[in-house]
């Protein structure tokens, strides 16, 4: 057998609950039994098809080609001004940090008052 044939084989169980789902959809309709599990056996047939040859396909086109913009591409006069405007770059002044100040007695917790004394 080849590829696509094993893909696309469906089991008993899965056409039985297809069949199931079509059967409760249609209104539980008795008497039509064969037509239920035909047609979702050709449902899930024709959806393994399509997932195997998708599949197929992108085995076909893997890795796929690199591609490269043209903006991508680095010369050496685009490498020259990336370095020119880097060396550009304004330093940012950072504002002033306001200096800690340190507790007083009177403001530390009762236990740490106590332990200095």
């Amino acid at each position: 057998m080849n590829q696509l044939n094993t893909a696309t084989t469906v089991t008993h169980d899965e056409i039985a609950l297809h069949a199931f789902l079509i059967w409760e959809k249609d209104g539980r309709q008795p008497g039509r039994e064969q037509t239920y599990w035909l047609q979702a056996e050709a449902q899930l047939r024709q959806t393994r098809q399509q997932q195997a040859e998708s599949a197929a396909k992108a085995a076909r086109t893997w890795p796929p080609a690199p591609s490269v913009a043209k903006s991508a591409v680095v010369t050496p006069a685009k490498a020259k001004a990336a370095k020119a405007a880097s060396s550009r770059d304004v330093a940012v002044k950072s504002a002033p940090v306001a200096k800690a100040t340190r507790r007083t007695t009177a403001s530390a917790s009762p236990r740490k008052a106590m332990a200095r004394h």
